[in-house]
């Protein structure tokens, strides 16, 4: 199996862990796992893998006894344990960087730094569609100032050099710099991670447009309804096939000259009402 530096996700671990000790024909059954825990539900394991319940700092260290982890393995699996169970976008951030140093001197390194950078701040998308557009012959100051809200000509350097590093784009002979079909892929953990850091810094820029733009320029609308869990479906699939259609008319546009940013937003704005039943 892959090291453990390689996962970002502890429970893919277990479970490849306990594939790999009974292929070797080693005891693994749930009930050897709740005794070596000392815990007296045979079931526990189960829920741990199935995400029904999570580890604690205690159960973690536990684990990584029977696990055989020497001190500093113990330290990254607690470590990718909290954030795997992180419930807040900061605590994650700090997680993930723990892990990052963790990772430093391994050979292998899951968790890009370059790849969660990208995403993570939110101009580098937007430096990249630029570039797509017209190629960029290395003026930093003039492709700082296309960017709004602007940013330094020391950011379009570092977000240049970024995306040449991740395979982005390329530059010629000539030193012009042009897009390259390459998709970022990381761990489902790290990407989620950083998708979340970027939706966050979009839908800030969304706030800041009202003062930014006239509305002519932007295009904000809002919806508060009340739905049935079937609706819901079907509105993610409306959105969804939206996004799709906007992809289309974007690819076939020979003559785009800016950068926008398009958000579609749903999240709840109550809990589910139980409903009342006849003659009650």
């Amino acid at each position: 199996m892959k090291q453990l530096v390689e996962y970002t996700d502890y429970r893919a671990y277990l479970a490849d862990w306990l594939h790999a000790r009974k292929s070797e024909g080693h005891p693994v059954s749930n009930r050897w796992i709740a005794q070596k825990m000392g815990i007296n539900s045979t079931s526990w394991l189960t829920q741990i893998l199935r995400g029904a319940r999570n580890l604690t700092k205690d159960t973690a260290n536990r684990l990584s006894e029977i696990l055989k982890h020497d001190a500093a393995q113990s330290r990254y699996f607690e470590t990718l344990v909290f954030f795997n169970q992180a419930r807040t976008l900061d605590k994650r951030n700090r997680y993930y960087r723990e892990l990052s140093v963790l990772q430093k001197g391994r050979a292998a390194k899951v968790v890009n730094a370059g790849q969660y950078d990208f995403y993570s701040a939110w101009y580098h998308s937007a430096v990249r569609s630029l570039i797509g557009m017209g190629g960029f012959d290395g003026d930093f100051a003039r492709l700082a100032s296309l960017i709004t809200p602007a940013i330094t000509p020391a950011q379009a350097r570092a977000s240049v050099e970024l995306l040449e590093k991740l395979g982005l784009i390329v530059k010629d002979e000539q030193g012009r710099y042009s897009l390259k079909d390459t998709a970022i892929t990381t761990g489902d953990e790290v990407r989620s991670l950083a998708i979340s850091n970027f939706q966050l810094e979009t839908i800030r820029l969304a706030q800041e447009a009202f003062d930014r733009f006239k509305t002519p320029d932007r295009d904000i609308r809002t919806l508060s309804v009340g739905v049935s869990a079937k609706v819901l479906k079907e509105i993610h699939t409306v959105l969804a096939d939206a996004r799709r259609r906007i992809v289309e008319l974007v690819n076939a546009d020979p003559d785009a000259d800016r950068v926008v940013q398009i958000n579609m937003q749903v999240f709840p704005l109550s809990k589910a009402v139980p409903k009342q039943e006849p003659g009650s």
